[in-house]
């Protein structure tokens, strides 16, 4: 056989092939397609992860109001069959579906075929779906995929139970901690921003950028103690207060506010100037508004401390 008509058979990653420039997998950032082998990845991790939750529903399986004699795994096929293909359920009471034949036919059909939004948009339906009906399965559910995602080059990443295009892994530590902030306005905020940035259909990158500083504004206010202060004047009263934010950091979070009130109208409905916002300026401003949350939220804990440890003092 001439070696032209030799074809690939093997799908090693990081071997021998790739180190001399031949790579027979990815070796790129995947976005708008998925290889064969990174798709035949996620369906036997997907497999392996779904085998071990229903295994041991005992332990995993939330409380449902009413009746549980149908298996945990029957409800999951009943309920993706309707919410994600479509089909009729009109079954007899009691019947349970057999879910490996269930994966077979359907899910993994998706994996190996449908576009890549589909698959992310299958895991996704199932990670939510873990989150309801079990215990801690959702988390380790999106530690696994995020860990295949990042070994496979795909270019997204499960954030707080969102798959959206992130590829840094810093950058997706501040929006998940930014999302479980204790301030309940911008914790909201932040996870439409997320929300807007994620959507894979209607991506919405002028709200992602208003809700991302919003939540900026909002931790502010509260902290500052006056709901109805200006940016400006919540962060003057921050540094009042003895927090220590430098004049050059207060400096970049007014223009960023400055840009978000300027760009297409961002924050002003009236306006009607349409929107020129990309992604790359939507995820910047969710990122950095994300680490600024977290830096005003960890400066006013230390702060706190700090007050109480002189009131006791004093006394």
């Amino acid at each position: 056989m001439d070696k032209n008509e030799r074809k690939s058979m093997n799908k090693v990653r990081g071997g021998f092939s790739e180190r001399i420039g031949k790579p027979t997998c990815a070796v790129t950032i995947q976005l708008d397609e998925f290889d064969d082998r990174t798709r035949t990845f996620i369906s036997n991790l997907l497999f392996d992860f779904l085998q071990i939750t229903f295994q041991n529903a005992e332990q995993f399986r939330k409380q449902p109001y009413g009746n549980i004699s149908t298996p945990l795994s029957s409800d999951f096929c009943k309920d993706l069959g309707q919410d994600v293909f479509s089909f009729c359920n009109h079954l007899k009471e009691g019947y349970v579906y057999k879910w490996d034949d269930f994966y077979t036919t359907n899910i993994e059909n998706v994996l190996n075929n449908a576009s890549y939004n589909e698959v992310l948009d299958l895991l996704e339906y199932i990670c939510n779906w873990l989150s309801a009906k079990t215990y801690s399965c959702s988390e380790q559910f999106q530690k696994s995929f995020n860990s295949l995602f990042q070994q496979e080059y795909v270019g997204y990443r499960f954030v707080s139970g969102q798959i959206v295009p992130i590829t840094d892994e810093l950058e997706i530590r501040e929006i998940e901690q930014a999302c479980k902030t204790p301030f309940d306005g911008a914790r909201t905020q932040l996870q439409k921003a997320l929300g807007f940035l994620s959507d894979r259909e209607n991506p919405d990158y002028k709200n992602c950028v208003k809700e991302s500083i919003s939540a900026v504004e909002s931790v502010c206010k509260v902290i500052s103690g006056n709901e109805k202060a200006t940016l400006k004047d919540a962060l003057n009263g921050l540094i009042s207060n003895g927090m220590n934010i430098h004049g050059s950091l207060k400096s970049a979070i007014l223009a960023l506010y400055g840009y978000a009130s300027d760009e297409g109208g961002i924050r002003h409905a009236e306006r009607e100037t349409e929107s020129t916002v990309t992604f790359e300026e939507a995820k910047f401003m969710m990122v950095t508004c994300s680490a600024i949350v977290n830096y005003l939220v960890a400066e006013y804990g230390k702060h706190g401390t700090e007050n109480a440890e002189n009131e006791r003092q004093r006394h």
